[in-house]
C-alpha cells in the first residue's frame, strides 16, 4: 500500500513541478512582451527621427542642387543633416540588437527553466528527493 501511495505522490510531484515550469516560462513570456512593447515604442520614435533626418537632408540637398553648387560634400548644412542620417539610423540598429538580445534572452531563460524541472521530475522518479 505504501508504495501505491509513494507512486501517487510522485505522480503529483512531477505534475506540481510541471505547473511551475509553465508558470515560470508563462511570466517570462509576458516579460519578454512587455520588453518588446516598450523597445516597439522605442522604434517607433526612432523611425519617426529617422524619416525627419532623411528629410532634412533632402531639403538642404534640394536647396544646394537649386542654388548650382557643385560640390555637395563639402558644404557642412549637407554633413550636418548627413551626420543626423547616420545617428538615425544607428539608433534604429541599436534598437533592433536589442530586441533581438531581448528574444534570445527568452529563449535562453526558457531552456533553462525546462531543463531545471526535468532534473527536479527525473530526482522524483529516482528517490532522490
Amino acid at each position: 500500500m505504501s508504495g501505491v501511495i509513494q507512486n501517487v505522490i510522485a505522480i503529483l510531484t512531477k505534475m506540481g513541478y510541471r505547473v511551475l515550469e509553465y508558470a515560470t516560462i508563462l511570466y517570462l513570456w509576458k516579460m519578454k512582451i512587455l520588453k518588446t512593447q516598450m523597445k516597439r515604442v522605442a522604434v517607433s520614435k526612432s523611425q519617426k527621427n529617422l524619416s525627419k533626418a532623411y528629410s532634412g537632408l533632402g531639403s538642404v540637398v534640394y536647396a544646394k542642387l537649386k542654388e548650382g553648387q557643385p560640390s555637395l560634400t563639402s558644404d557642412p548644412a549637407v554633413m550636418t543633416q548627413m551626420r543626423n542620417v547616420e545617428e538615425a539610423e544607428a539608433g534604429m540598429k541599436k534598437i533592433d540588437e536589442e530586441l533581438r538580445g531581448i528574444c534570445d534572452e527568452f529563449e535562453a531563460k526558457k531552456q533553462a527553466v525546462r531543463e531545471m524541472y526535468a532534473a527536479k521530475r527525473s530526482r522524483v522518479g529516482s528517490g532522490g528527493e
